[in-house]
């Protein structure tokens, strides 16, 4: 069950963005909403839901492994966190800034790379089949520099 959340003014500044914008549609702010927020946001790195748990246990040792996929597929609904999929497990980034994201075929690192992708002409034509896109991101596949300096010894 989710616990709701009392005063506003409890909150620490970096949720109440989530607060307002949970208000505004009518949501309900949920201890869990917070803490999940929160968590994704103090990382440096992304993390997959069983991660988040397993973080998250401490402060909220009620909280289900549904509670947090519900939870982070909402953040994602409302443009709060971004949901990668690498083709092996589903990563959550609150990086919100344009950037891409490199996959390691070896060892399933990922790390980010900095900038912003024109892929117009490509939403264009996915717009032109019939199809009605929202966004593209890319995912670069290859060997991170420790894996390629294994490979090339």
């Amino acid at each position: 069950m989710h616990e709701p959340i009392g005063q506003v003014s409890e909150q620490p500044d970096d949720q109440q963005d989530l607060i307002e914008l949970l208000h505004s549609r009518g949501q309900r702010v949920t201890s869990q909403r917070i803490v999940i927020l929160r968590e994704l946001r103090r990382r440096e790195q992304h993390a997959t839901a069983e991660e988040i748990h397993r973080a998250v246990h401490e402060e909220l040792p009620g909280t289900s492994i549904p509670t947090v996929y519900a939870t982070l597929e909402l953040l994602v609904e409302l443009g709060m966190v971004r949901r990668i999929d690498t083709g092996t497990a589903a990563l959550y980034d609150a990086r919100l800034e344009p950037h891409q994201h490199a996959v390691c075929r070896r060892c399933g690192r990922v790390q980010d790379v900095d900038g912003r992708l024109n892929a117009n002409a490509l939403l264009r034509a996915a717009d032109a089949s019939g199809f009605h896109p929202d966004a593209a991101e890319l995912i670069i596949s290859g060997l991170c520099a420790e894996c390629a300096a294994l490979e090339a010894a």
